[in-house]
């Protein structure tokens, strides 16, 4: 069994995979040692392992997961099914890559844009003959929010309201929310518009935190796949699983 750990900005996911199949997955707003202890528990049978991550996270995870399983931490040396063509990519995000690496599972010799809608919105464009070029980066729904309320002297901090879709908002609570959830809907439309002006077979797939709002708020055809980064990293860690024995025969 493969383990993936997915280390976010806001939340951790982890997916346990049998094979190419995705047997369990989980969501944390907060992960430590001993939540990964708790994982191994319940299913002994972990013998391989991958984690990527977009912020530093404690040394003692990747030592539990050195000793206790055949452990891959993705990084840009790390080798993938898909050719990056990103200029510096030392910089790159990990849950990009990894999420580009499981849209190339689910639609080869395609045109794919992934669509991320987590802390931040991120779109990432690989061709048919599976060559990653990179994409853009915006802020995400929480983080247009916060942004309003902290750089401003009187904006309030307004919570998302996912059942909003008025144009013109009536007081300053609605303004906020018409600029900030229209406002993202209006941009993921348009660069997935840009896109698909270029590139007439194209597969659009969206994903994270955020996904169900904007799935249902778009008016163009994409995929959901809400475990699109888990599935990447399983992708990457599947030419490691069978190099080589388990670190350690001590599980616990």
């Amino acid at each position: 069994m493969n383990l993936a750990i997915d280390i976010g900005n806001s939340r951790v996911k982890t997916g346990i995979f049998v094979k190419n199949k995705l047997a369990k997955s989980s969501i944390y707003n907060s992960f430590s040692l001993s939540t990964l202890k708790s994982i191994f528990r319940e299913t002994p049978e972990i013998d391989s392992s991958i984690l990527c991550s977009v912020k530093k996270y404690p040394v003692a995870l990747k030592s539990f997961l050195s000793s206790h399983s055949r452990f891959v931490e993705l990084s840009y040396k790390t080798p993938v099914p898909v050719n990056v063509a990103y200029k510096t990519p030392s910089t790159l995000g990990m849950d990009r890559l990894a999420a580009i690496c499981g849209a190339y599972s689910i639609s080869k010799k395609r045109n794919i844009l992934v669509v991320n809608a987590g802390t931040c919105i991120t779109f990432d464009f690989m061709d048919s003959k599976g060559l990653y070029y990179g994409g853009s980066i915006s802020p995400g729904l929480d983080m247009r929010y916060k942004a309003l309320h902290t750089f401003t002297g009187k904006l309030p901090l307004i919570s998302p309201d996912m059942k909003f879709n008025k144009l013109t908002g009536a007081d300053t609570a609605e303004s906020i929310k018409s600029g900030v959830q229209l406002g993202i809907i209006s941009e993921v439309e348009g660069i997935i518009g840009e896109y698909q002006s270029k590139y007439k077979d194209l597969t659009i797939i969206l994903t994270g935190g955020n996904m169900p709002w904007l799935l249902k708020s778009l008016k163009c055809k994409i995929k959901a796949e809400p475990f699109l980064v888990l599935t990447g990293l399983n992708v990457i860690l599947s030419p490691f699983h069978n190099q080589g024995n388990l670190a350690s025969a001590n599980r616990f």
